[in-house]
C-alpha cells in the first residue's frame, strides 16, 4: 500500500470513529432547558366561568408551560369537595360562607382576598310570554320561577332580597309566600338557572349580572332590583393547604386583583374591588334634591317623593336643645341606614370591621356640615335610627330644600341639619408610618 493510501484510510477510519463516538457535554452545548410543566387547578363558582376563561389565556400566555385546569361548580358543592379531600390549588367562591366553610375544613393556607363583586338581577325569556316587568309579578298566580337550590351562594343572596322585600309594606311577608310557593325548579348552580330561562323553561330566574353573558344576552330580558333591597355579592379567593404550586397560585390571584385582571371581570359584568380615591372637597348641589355619593356603588339624587315612593316611612318623636330653646317635634322620613344601603356602600370586605373606621358627611345647603359616624346606624353596632326627615309634626318641612337630618338622642340640634343636599361616605385617613 502506498503512502498516499495509507493516509486515506487512516482518514476514513478517524471519520467514522468521531461519527458514532457519544457526543459529551464538553464536546456539544446543550440546548437550552425548557420550563417545567405546571398545572393549576382552581375551583370556581359557575358565576366566574367567562371571565376566569378569558384570564386563563392571558395568565397561560404570560406563563409558559403553565396549564390552568378549572373545575367550576356551585360553591357550596366545591367547598364540600375540598372538605372531602380533593386536589386543588385555588378555591374562588361566590361568598364567604362556603370559604369560611373550605378554612373550617383546613383546606385554605392564608387569608382569603376578596377579588370582585356582583349583583343580582331578574331574566326573563326575550318574548316574556308572561308579561313579567316587575319584581311585584313574580307573585301572580301561575309564574314558573327558577331559583338555585339551598346551600348555593346566589339562592342566600335571593332569600336576602326576598325577606327585605317583605319588610316592605307594599310587599309583606305574603308576597314572600306566593313568590315561593311559583318556585318550580331548584338548580345546583346559576348558570342552570340562566340556562332554563334562555331556554325557555320558566318565566323568570334569579341570577347574577355577570351570568347574562353574550351567548344568552339576545335570549333573555334584564328586570333590575332596587338597590334597596338588593344585596352586593363578594367573591373571596385563596390558595389552597396542600397546593403542590402555591407560589403559582398566589401568582394568579395577584393578576386578579391587578388593573388588567380587574379590567377583565369588570368587562364580564362583575364589580371591581379597587376603591377610587376621592376629591378632597364636597360639591354643593343646588338642584333642590338630596344627593348621595362617596364611597358608594350607586350614587343617589333623592327627591321627597323619591323617598315617600321608594323607601319604608319611619317616625321619630325628639326633644332637643335649639339655642336658648327646647323643641319638641315629630319627623316622618326614611332611616339613613336604610338610604345607604340602597346606595350600596363600596366598604373593603377583608377589612375587619371596615365601616367602622366611615363616616357620613352631611351637608346643608348653606355649607354647614355635621357628622355621623357610620358605627352610629350600623345595626350591628349602634343601631341609632337617625332619620332623613320631609315632615315635621305630619306637616312638609318648609325649607327650600324640604329634607332635613334628624338625630334622636342628640342634647342639642346641631347634627339637626335643615336643608340637607348632601350625604357623602368617606373613610378616615389611612395609618401612616
Amino acid at each position: 500500500m502506498n503512502n498516499r493510501k495509507i493516509v486515506s484510510f487512516l482518514l476514513a477510519t478517524l471519520f467514522t470513529v468521531l461519527s458514532i463516538a457519544p457526543r459529551t457535554p464538553s464536546a456539544y452545548a446543550q440546548p437550552a432547558k425548557m420550563q417545567s410543566a405546571k398545572t393549576l387547578t382552581v375551583f370556581a363558582a359557575s358565576s366566574l366561568t367567562d371571565a376566569f376563561n378569558e384570564i386563563k389565556k392571558t395568565f397561560e400566555q404570560a406563563n409558559p408551560g403553565v396549564t390552568i385546569a378549572y373545575s367550576f361548580g356551585a360553591s357550596n358543592t366545591l367547598a364540600t369537595q375540598l372538605s372531602q379531600g380533593a386536589p386543588a390549588d385555588i378555591f374562588a367562591s361566590a361568598n364567604a360562607a362556603q370559604m369560611n366553610a373550605a378554612i373550617t375544613a383546613k383546606r385554605i393556607a392564608g387569608k382569603p382576598r376578596t377579588f370582585a363583586k356582583n349583583r343580582l338581577v331578574l331574566i326573563v325569556p326575550a318574548d316574556n310570554p308572561a308579561k313579567i316587568t316587575a319584581l311585584k309579578d313574580l307573585a301572580k298566580n301561575g309564574i314558573k320561577l327558577v331559583i338555585a337550590a339551598k346551600g348555593v351562594p346566589v339562592r342566600d343572596y335571593t332569600n336576602a332580597m326576598l325577606d327585605k322585600l317583605a319588610q316592605k309594606p307594599d310587599y309583606g311577608s305574603a308576597y314572600q309566600t306566593a313568590v315561593l310557593n311559583n318556585v318550580v325548579s331548584e338548580e345546583a348552580n346559576v348558570r342552570q338557572v340562566s340556562a332554563k330561562v334562555a331556554l325557555g323553561e320558566a318565566d323568570a330566574g334569579f341570577v347574577y349580572r355577570s351570568d347574562v353573558t353574550p351567548d344568552i344576552s339576545g335570549k333573555v330580558a334584564i328586570i333590575q332590583i332596587p338597590d334597596s333591597v338588593n344585596t352586593v355579592a363578594t367573591y373571596p379567593i385563596a390558595v389552597t393547604n396542600d397546593s403542590a404550586n402555591a407560589a403559582l397560585a398566589a401568582q394568579y390571584i395577584d393578576y386578579l386583583l391587578s388593573a388588567e385582571g380587574q379590567k377583565t371581570l369588570v368587562k364580564w359584568n362583575f364589580i371591581s374591588t379597587v376603591i377610587p380615591a376621592l376629591p378632597n372637597t364636597i360639591a354643593l348641589p343646588t338642584d333642590g334634591a338630596l344627593h348621595v355619593g362617596g364611597q358608594i356603588l350607586n350614587p343617589l339624587t333623592l327627591t321627597v317623593n323619591d323617598l315617600k315612593n321608594n323607601y319604608i316611612a319611619q317616625k321619630a318623636d325628639v326633644t332637643y336643645q335649639s339655642g336658648d330653646k327646647t323643641v319638641t317635634a315629630s319627623f316622618t322620613g326614611v332611616y339613613l341606614r336604610d338610604i345607604l344601603d340602597a346606595a350600596q356602600v363600596n366598604y373593603n370586605p377583608d377589612a375587619k370591621n371596615d365601616t367602622l373606621s366611615m363616616i357620613i358627611v352631611a351637608t346643608g345647603s348653606d355649607g354647614y356640615q355635621a357628622v355621623i359616624a357610620y358605627g352610629e346606624i350600623d345595626a350591628s353596632f349602634g343601631n341609632q335610627p337617625v332619620l332623613v326627615a320631609y315632615e315635621q309634626d305630619g306637616k312638609p318641612l318648609a325649607d327650600a330644600t324640604p329634607i332635613r337630618l334628624v338625630v334622636p338622642g342628640d342634647k342639642r340640634g346641631g347634627r339637626y341639619v335643615s336643608n340637607l343636599v348632601s350625604l357623602e361616605i368617606r373613610r378616615a385617613p389611612v395609618v401612616g408610618s
